[in-house]
Protein backbone atom coordinates (compact mmCIF):
# COMPACT_ATOMS: atom_id res chain seq x y z
CA UNK A 1 0.00 0.00 0.00
CA UNK A 2 2.90 2.52 1.12
CA UNK A 3 4.69 1.83 -2.42
CA UNK A 4 0.79 2.17 -4.50
CA UNK A 5 0.83 5.67 -2.45
CA UNK A 6 4.40 6.73 -3.17
CA UNK A 7 4.58 5.84 -7.02
CA UNK A 8 0.91 7.62 -7.02
CA UNK A 9 2.20 10.91 -5.72
CA UNK A 10 5.29 11.08 -7.87
CA UNK A 11 3.04 10.45 -11.26
CA UNK A 12 0.66 13.59 -9.79
CA UNK A 13 3.35 15.57 -8.26
CA UNK A 14 6.68 15.15 -10.80
CA UNK A 15 4.08 16.17 -13.95
CA UNK A 16 4.90 19.46 -14.95
CA UNK A 17 2.97 20.04 -17.53
CA UNK A 18 -0.73 21.97 -16.50
CA UNK A 19 -2.60 19.69 -18.45
CA UNK A 20 -0.78 16.40 -16.61
CA UNK A 21 -1.42 18.63 -13.00
CA UNK A 22 -4.99 18.55 -14.15
CA UNK A 23 -5.37 15.39 -14.33
CA UNK A 24 -8.52 14.77 -11.93
CA UNK A 25 -8.94 11.03 -12.32
CA UNK A 26 -5.19 10.17 -11.14
CA UNK A 27 -5.97 12.71 -8.29
CA UNK A 28 -8.71 10.91 -7.35
CA UNK A 29 -6.80 8.08 -6.98
CA UNK A 30 -4.46 9.16 -4.85
CA UNK A 31 -6.75 10.87 -2.80
CA UNK A 32 -8.49 7.84 -2.21
CA UNK A 33 -5.66 5.81 -1.67
CA UNK A 34 -4.25 8.22 0.80
CA UNK A 35 -7.27 8.23 2.58
CA UNK A 36 -7.71 4.80 3.40
CA UNK A 37 -4.04 4.74 4.25
CA UNK A 38 -4.78 6.82 7.03
CA UNK A 39 -7.74 5.09 8.53
CA UNK A 40 -5.87 1.52 8.07
CA UNK A 41 -3.57 3.14 9.95
CA UNK A 42 -5.42 4.34 12.95
CA UNK A 43 -7.21 1.25 13.15
CA UNK A 44 -10.12 2.37 11.27
CA UNK A 45 -12.15 0.59 8.80
CA UNK A 46 -12.64 1.43 5.12
CA UNK A 47 -15.97 2.72 4.05
CA UNK A 48 -17.79 5.27 2.72
CA UNK A 49 -19.02 8.13 4.88
CA UNK A 50 -22.30 10.17 4.91
CA UNK A 51 -23.24 11.85 2.46
CA UNK A 52 -23.64 15.55 3.33
CA UNK A 53 -27.03 15.39 1.18
CA UNK A 54 -28.43 12.90 3.82
CA UNK A 55 -27.24 14.38 6.69
CA UNK A 56 -27.46 18.06 5.94
CA UNK A 57 -31.33 18.55 7.51
CA UNK A 58 -29.86 16.75 10.74
CA UNK A 59 -27.11 18.79 11.65
CA UNK A 60 -29.33 20.89 13.47
CA UNK A 61 -30.55 17.86 15.72
CA UNK A 62 -26.83 16.82 16.22
CA UNK A 63 -25.59 20.10 17.79
CA UNK A 64 -28.99 21.08 19.82
CA UNK A 65 -28.17 17.56 20.83
CA UNK A 66 -24.86 18.28 21.67
CA UNK A 67 -25.99 21.13 23.94
CA UNK A 68 -28.98 19.36 25.98
CA UNK A 69 -26.89 19.17 28.94
CA UNK A 70 -24.23 22.11 28.65
CA UNK A 71 -23.11 25.12 26.53
CA UNK A 72 -20.34 24.20 24.36
CA UNK A 73 -17.93 25.83 21.92
CA UNK A 74 -17.57 24.54 18.07
CA UNK A 75 -14.44 23.12 18.11
CA UNK A 76 -15.41 21.00 20.86
CA UNK A 77 -18.52 20.36 19.45
CA UNK A 78 -17.01 19.45 16.23
CA UNK A 79 -14.84 16.70 18.40
CA UNK A 80 -17.88 15.36 20.14
CA UNK A 81 -19.25 14.40 16.88
CA UNK A 82 -15.96 13.03 15.24
CA UNK A 83 -15.77 10.77 18.36
CA UNK A 84 -19.46 9.88 18.81
CA UNK A 85 -19.70 9.09 14.96
CA UNK A 86 -16.39 6.79 15.46
CA UNK A 87 -14.64 9.50 12.52
CA UNK A 88 -18.22 8.40 10.27
CA UNK A 89 -19.18 12.05 10.03
CA UNK A 90 -16.75 15.16 10.17
CA UNK A 91 -18.68 18.56 9.85
CA UNK A 92 -16.95 20.93 8.28
CA UNK A 93 -16.07 24.09 9.84
CA UNK A 94 -18.36 26.39 7.58
CA UNK A 95 -20.96 23.89 7.84
CA UNK A 96 -20.97 23.87 11.65
CA UNK A 97 -21.09 27.63 12.05
CA UNK A 98 -23.32 28.43 9.40
CA UNK A 99 -25.63 26.09 11.85
CA UNK A 100 -25.39 28.13 14.69
CA UNK A 101 -26.22 31.91 12.80
CA UNK A 102 -29.25 29.91 11.61
CA UNK A 103 -30.14 28.45 14.89
CA UNK A 104 -28.90 31.42 16.75
CA UNK A 105 -31.42 33.62 13.87
CA UNK A 106 -34.04 31.04 14.62
CA UNK A 107 -34.05 31.36 18.70
CA UNK A 108 -32.77 27.81 19.46
CA UNK A 109 -29.49 28.72 20.86
CA UNK A 110 -27.85 31.77 21.91
CA UNK A 111 -23.94 32.84 22.10
CA UNK A 112 -22.29 34.25 24.94
CA UNK A 113 -18.55 35.10 25.22
CA UNK A 114 -16.06 32.89 27.30
CA UNK A 115 -12.71 31.92 27.93
CA UNK A 116 -11.57 28.13 27.92
CA UNK A 117 -10.28 26.24 30.85
CA UNK A 118 -7.02 27.57 32.45
CA UNK A 119 -7.39 30.76 31.25
CA UNK A 120 -7.14 29.99 28.37
CA UNK A 121 -8.33 31.56 24.86
CA UNK A 122 -11.63 33.57 24.02
CA UNK A 123 -14.23 31.46 22.70
CA UNK A 124 -18.20 31.87 21.56
CA UNK A 125 -20.14 29.40 23.86
CA UNK A 126 -23.34 28.45 22.22
CA UNK A 127 -26.30 27.06 24.69
CA UNK A 128 -29.88 25.37 23.61
CA UNK A 129 -33.35 27.24 24.46
CA UNK A 130 -36.73 26.25 25.28
CA UNK A 131 -37.59 27.00 21.74
CA UNK A 132 -34.48 24.89 20.59
CA UNK A 133 -35.63 22.23 23.07
CA UNK A 134 -38.83 21.76 20.93
CA UNK A 135 -37.11 22.23 17.70
CA UNK A 136 -34.81 19.40 18.78
CA UNK A 137 -37.97 17.18 20.03
CA UNK A 138 -39.85 17.84 16.72
CA UNK A 139 -36.65 16.91 14.16
CA UNK A 140 -36.67 13.72 16.80
CA UNK A 141 -39.88 12.66 15.98
CA UNK A 142 -39.44 13.56 12.04
CA UNK A 143 -36.28 11.26 12.14
CA UNK A 144 -38.34 8.51 13.52
CA UNK A 145 -40.98 8.90 10.87
CA UNK A 146 -38.21 9.05 8.17
CA UNK A 147 -36.83 6.09 9.40
CA UNK A 148 -39.32 4.15 9.21
CA UNK A 149 -41.26 5.59 5.56
CA UNK A 150 -37.34 4.78 4.26
CA UNK A 151 -37.02 1.57 5.71
CA UNK A 152 -39.91 0.01 3.67
CA UNK A 153 -37.44 0.48 0.63
CA UNK A 154 -34.17 -0.70 1.94
CA UNK A 155 -33.67 -4.76 1.23
CA UNK A 156 -32.42 -6.31 4.24
CA UNK A 157 -30.33 -9.12 3.17
CA UNK A 158 -30.63 -12.46 5.48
Amino acid sequence: MHIMLYILRQMYYGCRSIACRSNYHLFNIYYQVNHHLQLIQKGGVCMAGISSDIIRGYNDTIILYLLLDKPSYGYEISKQIKAMTNEKYIVKETTLYSAFTRMEKNGYITSFPGVGENGGKKRTYYQITDEGRLYYQSKCEEWALTKEVIEKFIVKEN
